[in-house]
C-alpha cells in the first residue's frame, strides 16, 4: 500500500517568494499612489479654470447684448436691476479683484479660495485656501506665487480677443 504525504500549508520559501514578489508590487505600484494628491490638486485647479472660462463667456454674452462688447472698459448688468454687477474688459470681466472675474463666481468661490491681481488689475491670481491658510481673501500675490499651484485669469487685451488661463502646477 503506498501512503502519499498531503501537504499542509506553505513551505518557507513559498512564503518568502510571495513576500518577495508583494515587496515588488509596492515598490512599482507605490509612487502612483502617493502622486495622487498632486494630481487631484491639479485636476482641482483647472476645474476652476474651466469654471471661470464658462463665466466669462456668459458675461461675454450678457455684454454683447447690452451692446458694451467691444469696450475697452465697462460694466455688465447681470440680473436686469439697472445696477451695474460686473466690470468688463472688451466684454470680458476684468482682472479687478472687486469687480471683476471673482464676482462672477460661485459663493463657495470666497471660502475655498484665495486671489490675488497686479496692481493695473490686468492679471487675476488664484489657488486654493489651503495652501496658504488663508481662505476668502483678497491678498498680495506673493502667497499666492509662492505656492508654485496657481490659475492666472490675463483678462482681454484688444476687441474680438478673450482672456486666457495659464496653469502653474509644479508645486500641486
Amino acid at each position: 500500500m503506498y501512503h502519499s504525504k498531503t501537504q499542509q500549508g506553505f513551505t518557507l520559501i513559498e512564503l518568502v517568494i510571495v513576500i518577495v514578489i508583494l515587496g515588488v508590487l509596492a515598490v512599482t505600484a507605490a509612487p502612483k499612489f502617493i502622486n495622487l494628491s498632486s494630481d487631484a490638486n491639479i485636476a482641482v485647479l483647472k476645474s476652476m479654470g474651466g469654471t471661470i472660462k464658462a463665466s466669462g463667456q456668459l458675461v461675454y454674452s450678457k455684454s454683447t447684448i447690452q451692446g458694451i462688447n467691444n469696450s475697452a472698459l465697462g460694466d455688465v448688468d447681470l440680473d436686469g436691476d439697472g445696477t451695474p454687477d460686473i466690470e468688463t474688459r472688451y466684454g470680458y470681466p476684468s482682472g479687478s479683484r472687486h469687480n471683476g472675474i471673482s464676482k462672477a463666481m460661485s459663493n463657495s468661490f470666497a471660502v475655498e479660495w484665495i486671489w490675488s491681481t497686479n496692481y493695473a488689475e490686468s492679471v487675476f491670481y488664484l489657488t486654493m485656501a489651503s495652501f496658504t491658510w488663508t481662505s476668502g481673501a483678497y491678498v498680495n500675490q506673493v502667497p499666492i506665487v509662492a505656492t508654485n499651484c496657481y490659475l492666472i485669469y490675463n483678462r482681454a487685451a484688444s476687441v474680438g480677443a478673450s482672456p486666457t488661463i495659464e496653469y502653474i502646477t509644479s508645486g500641486c
